[in-house]
């Protein structure tokens, strides 16, 4: 499946969320991430939503306070796609 960047944000402090759109259906998204310089953190792919931002954001700060607080294991972690999301209640 082939993307293309709809847009770059600034949702979360010291990091730039990519997002992309699928070329052959416009309703997936994909969410990548620079993190205080370390890039291609893989956060989401999937349906469009308000709770995927949701999840993109408290995804990209976890990630980034990890990275200041010095944790190492942060890097040894498998960096693969979310692909849905559990929100409370369901």
């Amino acid at each position: 499946m082939k993307f293309r960047v709809l847009a770059r944000h600034r949702w979360v402090a010291g990091a730039t969320i990519t997002e992309s759109v699928a070329r052959s259906d416009g309703s997936i998204r994909r969410f990548t991430a620079t993190i205080r310089g370390y890039r291609n953190w893989r956060i989401y792919q999937g349906p469009a939503s308000p709770d995927a931002t949701d999840y993109v954001i408290s995804k990209v700060k976890a990630l980034r306070d990890r990275i200041d607080e010095g944790d190492e294991t942060v890097f040894h972690q498998p960096n693969n796609w979310a692909s849905h999301i559990i929100t409370e209640g369901g």
